[in-house]
């Protein structure tokens, strides 16, 4: 599935706050990001996590969700 053209999640995205960690571990191994493509692949990097490039990236309910491609 391909993400309409003008999608406003498509891009790189800075995470800074989380309900479950603090500012110093999310940026523990550089800034903490979620990538989205158009192609609804995406990558996330925080703390010691990096996941990506095989992760599919899809909205339900409202919120993102990040899920392992098989």
């Amino acid at each position: 599935m391909i993400a309409p053209a003008g999608c406003q999640l498509i891009g790189r995205w800075r995470i800074i706050e989380a309900d479950l960690w603090d500012r110093g571990y999310l940026d523990l191994g550089g800034p903490a990001t979620i990538t989205i493509g158009a192609d609804n692949h995406g990558e996330i990097a925080f703390g010691a996590l990096q996941a990506g490039p095989r992760s599919r990236v899809r909205a339900l309910n409202g919120l993102l969700h990040m899920g392992r491609l098989r």
